[in-house]
């Protein structure tokens, strides 16, 4: 299994577990990842989840190096670009079922690399708990994408507009002081104490009444980014990131990145 999961009370801990590839995401580990979240949605017993990564990273993305990655990647998005009003709630992203999609909290224990396809999951959780060494950003416009999975929408409202527009147009990464800084992470750890860490935070929120956990979350989700406009520019960026992936740009940057040379865009 690519993704390893342990129960230990109310609380899940989610292991993105391919290291040899920086845990990339391949179609297995969604479909891993969308089965979790699925259940853990259902799962009375449990009440919070950390997500985290094995090695060095927390995710590198999508898995680009795959033969078959960027043909995939156009299915997915022409799903996405079928249904609209599916695509307003899940973007174009990494599942169709995320962090996002339950009012269980969730947290990101973030313990290395956490770029493009893995930063957007960061971002889908509710606390992001950053270790020292961790870097962060969106990677997509070097490939020759369009940021997905909520990535411009999330970064641009949890973090000062041009703090977000220089990551996204730079395509560069933060490191974890810069992270905690924006407020883009809630606190910065030493490698050893990350997951400790988490699983202190996890459990204080477990400890809490289940029910006004979950309230607070919705009402803070709904009141304050689903009330301006969130959705609307969710399916945006859906829209945007179809178009995008059937680009001559899109195919060459990632298999320029493959390849592991410069790409040539020619901007069509």
């Amino acid at each position: 299994m690519t993704v390893r999961i342990d129960t230990d009370g109310k609380i899940a801990t989610v292991t993105l577990d391919r290291p040899e590839r920086m845990n990339a995401i391949s179609p297995e580990m969604s479909r891993q990842l969308d089965e979790f979240w699925a259940a853990f949605d259902q799962d009375d017993n449990l009440h919070v989840a950390i997500i985290t990564g094995s090695g060095r990273a927390f995710c590198a993305g999508r898995d680009l190096v795959r033969p078959d990655a960027h043909d995939d990647e156009i299915n997915r998005a022409a799903r996405s670009a079928s249904n609209r009003e599916s695509a307003a709630a899940n973007a174009a992203g990494l599942s169709s079922w995320g962090p996002d999609k339950t009012w269980k909290p969730t947290i990101a224990a973030i313990n290395g690399w956490c770029l493009a396809g893995g930063f957007a999951l960061a971002l889908s959780c509710d606390l992001r708990i950053l270790s020292d060494t961790a870097r962060i950003g969106s990677m997509a416009p070097k490939r020759g994408l369009l940021p997905g999975g909520g990535q411009v929408q999330r970064l641009a409202r949890y973090v000062p507009f041009g703090k977000a527009l220089e990551l996204l147009l730079r395509a560069n990464h933060l490191d974890a002081h810069e992270a905690e800084r924006i407020g883009l992470a809630n606190a910065v750890t030493t490698p050893d104490d990350l997951l400790p860490t988490a699983r202190e935070w996890a459990e204080e929120i477990a400890s809490n009444g289940p029910l006004a956990v979950r309230a607070s979350k919705r009402a803070a989700y709904e009141g304050v980014l689903l009330q301006t406009g969130f959705a609307d520019g969710m399916a945006l960026e859906s829209q945007l990131y179809s178009e995008i992936m059937v680009t001559e740009d899109a195919r060459e940057g990632t298999t320029a990145f493959a390849e592991k040379r410069p790409a040539q865009f020619k901007g069509r």
